[in-house]
C-alpha cells in the first residue's frame, strides 16, 4: 500500500499513479543516508553479489521509529523499494513496521528475482535493525546486526 497513490483519486488511474510514484521515489528517494548516534543499524545483504541495505533507526521511548535512514549498494530497484518503505514506516511503532517488512516479503514471492531480492534486502534490513535494537536494549554491544537474504537477483543467463 502506497501512501501517495491513494491521495490521487480519480485524477490518474491506479497504474499512471504508482509509475509516477516509483518514479518520485527514483528521482528524489526519501529517507535516503545514515543517522550519527543511531539506536539501531541494521543490515541486509546479498551474499550472492554482496549488495546491500543498511537502515538506521531512531526508536522513542514507546519504540515509535522517530526517524530511519537508509543506504544501499545496489541497483535502483532497490533505492526505490528503500525510499516506498521507510517512508511508510516513519512514525510507526517497532511492530508495525516489523508487520509492513513482512508483508513486502509475502507481497514479493512470487515476483521477479531482481525485485524479489531487491525488497528482500530492504525488509530484512530493517528486521536486523529491530533485532540490533532489542540487543543494545538488552545490554549487548553491538555496532550492527546483519541478515542475508535467500534470493539471489542474478537471472540464471546473466551467471
Amino acid at each position: 500500500m502506497l501512501k501517495s497513490s491513494y491521495l490521487l483519486g480519480g485524477i490518474m488511474s491506479d497504474r499512471d499513479a504508482l509509475k509516477d510514484e516509483y518514479i518520485e521515489h527514483m528521482i528524489h528517494p526519501k529517507n535516503y543516508g545514515s543517522i550519527e548516534n543511531y539506536d539501531a543499524k541494521g543490515i541486509g545483504q546479498n551474499p550472492y553479489n554482496n549488495e546491500l541495505v543498511e537502515i538506521f533507526l531512531k526508536i522513542s521511548d514507546n519504540q515509535t521509529i522517530n526517524d530511519i535512514k537508509f543506504q544501499a549498494i545496489g541497483c535502483m530497484s532497490t533505492i526505490v523499494v528503500g525510499s516506498i518503505f521507510t517512508d511508510m514506516v516513519k512514525g510507526e511503532s517497532l511492530d508495525e513496521a516489523l508487520d509492513v517488512a513482512e508483508e513486502f516479503l509475502k507481497k514479493v514471492q512470487d515476483a521477479p528475482k531482481e525485485d524479489r531480492a531487491c525488497a528482500e534486502m530492504v525488509a530484512k534490513a530493517f528486521m536486523a535493525a529491530k533485532k540490533n535494537y532489542h540487543n543494545r536494549v538488552s545490554g549487548e554491544r553491538e555496532d550492527e546486526y546483519i541478515m542475508l537474504i535467500s534470493s539471489d537477483c542474478v537471472v540464471e543467463d546473466e551467471k
